[in-house]
């Protein structure tokens, strides 16, 4: 034993039963007197009962499911009962966690939806406990896998006598000594399932690699915000992060924060050292209406005739609006409106040219219940909303979104 050991249901529980109901109780030991015993009868319309051993136990977080008192299913091994964690700690969460590392519950709560596979593994694994500690997000994916392919205790355990590198070439990632003291370093925090994959994506990516090594501080949330980033990195881009995905004071959001990242190395084009000095949001966005002032700064009544010329020159006639105009949202027509555009809402719409040109994106402005830009993109025979912003950026309000959708689902 090692030394460490001592909100609602998720389950559609027709398909849970279905599911389980082809297993074979078999080899593994039925839960003892000491089981925590859940009663779903209400749920599923008969007697049914589910019993899971707790974690001080010989085979931690193995169940076994009855029906009408007869045997239906059970799970040992990377073999979930189809309760979500959250509902077990919930109803009997200090019984069948008593004992249990913190570090452990850590790492669960962090990945709730793989709760009952990490709990299984590390309960029986001494290797996986201890790299609950060493390495808790490659625990996580070497979890993952294990639940997608069906590994028993045996093969887990084989595995994790490899070197980390290795464990990281059989998690999907590079087999590198770099990858495996990224992932020792990368701090946890709450990561939901469809958040993997871009995770995984994004320590796939080189660049992002070589950028990582060098930063103090790595997080799981900078990964998954990198992966479907593409635009220059900086350490100071780490800090943004924190602060536009921080709940309070400055929570802007990752789509926030990529779309003015976006909008900013646009409008800077080669000259992207401008963003090394930037370490805050605070900065970032001064430098963001530095450069929209700048900008719009050729919209004004001397030369805006001019500016429009030159991108119709560039560009051939502004393209035809994609959706009719309503009462509240009309279509920005021409170049010389586009640029006016930015020019009025403070933001740098008229950066947007090329994309506006190649029909990427269609601009629209909403008048009521507050003046909002409208940028959509094209999406198969529809259009779906890509942007909205207010004066100088600012979020739209639950009103503008409303009547911004259902402008667009008149449409479909």
């Amino acid at each position: 034993m090692h030394p460490l050991r001592t909100k609602s249901l998720t389950a559609n529980f027709a398909t849970w039963i279905s599911r389980f109901a082809r297993r074979i109780w078999a080899s593994e030991p039925s839960p003892a007197d000491n089981s925590v015993s859940l009663d779903l009868s209400s749920v599923v319309g008969y007697h049914m009962v589910v019993r899971l051993l707790p974690w001080q136990s010989d085979a931690p977080f193995s169940w076994i499911s009855e029906a009408e008192g007869a045997q239906l299913a059970t799970g040992a091994f990377l073999e979930p009962p189809g309760i979500s964690w959250e509902v077990l700690m919930e109803t009997h969460g200090e019984t069948l966690t008593q004992g249990m590392p913190d570090t452990l519950i850590q790492v669960i709560n962090a990945v709730p939806f793989l709760g009952i596979e990490l709990a299984q593994v590390a309960g029986r694994l001494d290797a996986a406990l201890d790299m609950a500690v060493s390495s808790p997000l490659l625990l996580i994916l070497l979890v993952e896998k294990g639940a997608q392919e069906r590994w028993s205790a045996d093969t887990f355990g084989a595995l994790l006598h490899h070197k980390q590198s290795t464990l990281c070439a059989v998690a999907g990632l590079p087999a590198t000594r770099s990858s495996a003291k990224l992932l020792r370093r990368c701090q946890l925090g709450p990561v939901i399932r469809r958040e993997l994959f871009p995770l995984k994506r994004a320590l796939n990516n080189p660049d992002n690699s070589e950028f990582l090594r060098h930063q103090p501080y790595v997080h799981a949330k900078h990964l998954i915000f990198l992966a479907n980033y593409e635009g220059a990195r900086w350490p100071g881009l780490l800090t943004l992060i924190n602060e536009a995905l921080t709940p309070a004071p400055h929570y802007r959001g990752s789509a926030w924060l990529k779309a003015m990242l976006v909008d900013t190395q646009r409008m800077l084009a080669t000259r992207t050292e401008a963003l090394y000095p930037v370490y805050s949001l605070a900065a970032f966005q001064a430098l963001h209406d530095q450069l929209v002032n700048v900008f719009n700064a050729h919209a004004t009544a001397d030369n805006l005739q001019s500016s429009a010329t030159e991108l119709h020159q560039h560009h051939g006639p502004y393209p035809t609006p994609p959706l009719p105009n309503t009462t509240s949202i009309t279509a920005i027509t021409s170049w010389q409106d586009l640029l006016l555009e930015g020019e009025r809402m403070r933001h740098c719409v008229g950066s947007y040219s090329s994309a506006v040109a190649n029909g990427q994106v269609a601009i629209y402005h909403l008048q009521q219940p507050e003046p909002v830009t409208v940028a959509i993109t094209p999406q198969g025979q529809r259009w779906k909303l890509s942007e909205a912003r207010g004066v100088r950026n600012a979020p739209p309000s639950p009103e503008a979104h409303y009547f911004i959708n259902v402008w667009l689902t008149e449409q479909s």
